[in-house]
């Protein structure tokens, strides 16, 4: 059934008697959607009454439409027109849970909750209810191919491994240093050796005369 626009207000003392989740909810069609309303007062025992807005928040032509109303013991009323096998709630203690099963287009809108404390009912927040044929998919983001980089064995203590490129520099360069030391030591070698046969041959002659 549809009422007139009423004055809801949001909480007594400016804090919310109610708490509604979550704010905003998309769901695909034939889907279940559920809405939570949570009862934030002392006394938990109100009947809580849940509308769908019709309308505009901002038009002067705003009216709610009552769905039901979930009491504290659990049986609920329902509002005129409305299909129990399509809009059920059920009540733990202060919350209660309204659920749309097989969600159609038509019942995208702004649920809120309420429940009545004189002089004014204190309703919710709301939730905002979007149906839609199919939800949208997020991109799966594509790996990136990452190139192994060869690493430089240790082969030696305290030795740092290196990448690639450099890697084979530095071996190239302990190779050519082993290299030149070979080749120094055998020079070194050789010319020791050549001084000493010219040494003991000046000696032989010296002896000789």
């Amino acid at each position: 059934s549809v009422l007139s626009p009423v004055p809801f207000s949001p909480g007594i003392f400016g804090v919310p008697a109610l708490s509604q989740s979550p704010e905003t909810l998309l769901v695909q069609t034939d889907k279940q959607a559920r809405l939570i309303c949570d009862i934030k007062l002392p006394s938990i025992n109100y009947g809580i009454y849940w509308f769908r807005l019709i309308g505009s928040p901002h038009s002067d032509s705003l009216s709610y439409e009552f769905l039901l109303q979930s009491e504290a013991r659990g049986s609920c009323t329902y509002g005129k027109g409305v299909n129990s096998t399509h809009v059920t709630a059920s009540r733990e203690s202060s919350k209660s849970t309204l659920l749309l099963q097989r969600a159609k287009p038509s019942d995208s809108g702004i649920y809120i909750c309420t429940i009545i404390t004189s002089p004014s009912l204190q309703s919710g927040s709301g939730t905002r209810v979007k149906v839609v044929d199919a939800l949208p998919t997020t991109p799966t983001p594509t790996k990136k191919t990452t190139t192994k980089r060869k690493m430089c064995p240790k082969k030696f203590p305290g030795a740092t491994q290196q990448d690639g490129p450099f890697c084979s520099v530095l071996l190239l360069s302990l190779l050519v240093g082993c290299i030149l030391i070979l080749l120094i030591s055998l020079i070194v070698i050789l010319r020791m050796n050549y001084l000493w046969h010219l040494a003991r041959h000046h000696f032989v002659k010296q002896l000789q005369r």
